[in-house]
């Protein structure tokens, strides 16, 4: 199972790295101007890409409303760096966490353009 390797959420900040099944590590950072999640190499020490960032203008707007009522659907927690802990520890790798996220990001519209296209 995936584990955490560091937690951290108070005022100074808030973040969570996480290895996973596969061996790769990613860790989710939350701040004031939003969320993002990095892929780590070297063994968690630099971001080697991000693979998901949204503002929180964003995030808390009528747009993605879908998207939060799909985070509240998995995750009771108050906290969003919790929200998206709770998601991501249950991923077993990197390709399996892109495809959560692309779940819960992805509007009903394109998902089912895809799948009927």
């Amino acid at each position: 199972m995936s584990q955490i390797i560091t937690y951290k959420c108070d005022s100074s900040g808030k973040y969570c790295q996480i290895k996973l099944d596969d061996g790769n590590r990613i860790l989710i950072s939350i701040a004031q101007e939003g969320a993002k999640i990095f892929k780590l190499k070297w063994g968690g020490l630099w971001p080697s890409e991000t693979i998901f960032n949204i503002s929180t203008n964003d995030l808390f707007s009528d747009e993605y409303k879908f998207a939060r009522e799909r985070l509240t659907e998995r995750s009771f927690a108050l906290d969003m760096l919790d929200v998206f802990k709770e998601i991501l520890i249950q991923c077993k790798s990197l390709e399996e966490v892109r495809e959560e996220l692309n779940k819960i990001f992805t509007k009903k519209e394109e998902l089912l353009k895809k799948l009927f296209s």
